[in-house]
């Protein structure tokens, strides 16, 4: 039985300091890798952002530059970040990117849920971005099928895509995926950037295993949910 000691050090305030060392059982990611490929047989695969070639061709975005962090770096902030992301950590992915466009690598974090049916697509995705005064800023949003393609740039400026499971609108009583486009400023607050494209966003379609792509009237309502529920949490 193979054990590993990671040892997890916050430096929040300028000094690391030892939380303790933690013995983590790394069997657990066969079993691990077994459920989770038990679970994408009884779940229809999604592409959250196949709506971008049918809806969106004016949404002229390229890839932006992004560099994956070492398996250590993702390892030492998932154990630091929360307790409850143990079962997450074989499976988590870490990307450097500038976010904010001021020519510093910002970091993001993106951390399943390991749940199942709709759940195993989601993530918790923690975004440590820049604040202009040689610190960082921290942002944490809920997201489903998150890849590091969905960070993009559109004339100049990154953007990250989103997508979210959202229930009932007032006149469409179904359930409906919901895309947006967020950004982040110089101090590295997350904002939405859904007025940079017009009346493309947000974009909402129907809940089905085959998405079928058919913008639903939104009313101020539906709009106020929309922007209540998807509210990032900066720290």
């Amino acid at each position: 039985m193979e054990l590993v000691k990671i040892e997890r050090q916050l430096a929040e305030d300028g000094s690391p300091r030892m939380i303790h060392t933690q013995e983590i059982n790394m069997n657990r990611k066969t079993f691990g890798l077994a459920f989770v490929s038990a679970l994408f047989v009884l779940v229809p695969a999604f592409d959250a952002n196949a709506w971008m070639d049918q809806w969106a061709p004016a949404f002229k975005a390229t890839p932006a530059k992004v560099q994956a962090l070492s398996r250590t770096s993702v390892s030492n902030y998932v154990c630091t970040a929360s307790e409850d992301y143990e079962f997450s950590l074989g499976y988590s992915k870490g990307y450097a990117l500038d976010l904010n466009d001021d020519g510093i690598k910002d970091q993001v974090f993106i951390i399943p849920w390991m749940g199942n049916g709709l759940s195993a697509s989601g993530y918790d995705v923690h975004f440590l971005v820049s604040n202009g005064a040689k610190g960082w800023r921290k942002t944490v949003m809920e997201g489903y099928g998150v890849e590091k393609s969905d960070f993009v740039k559109v004339a100049g400026k990154t953007y990250f895509r989103h997508s979210e499971f959202f229930g009932h609108f007032e006149k469409s009583q179904h359930n409906h995926w919901v895309y947006q486009v967020f950004s982040f400023d110089k101090s590295g607050a997350m904002k939405s950037s859904n007025a940079d494209f017009g009346k493309q966003f947000p974009a909402v379609t129907i809940f089905y295993n085959n998405p079928k792509f058919k913008q639903i009237e939104l009313t101020q309502g539906d709009l106020k949910k929309i922007a209540d529920k998807t509210k990032p949490k900066s720290k």
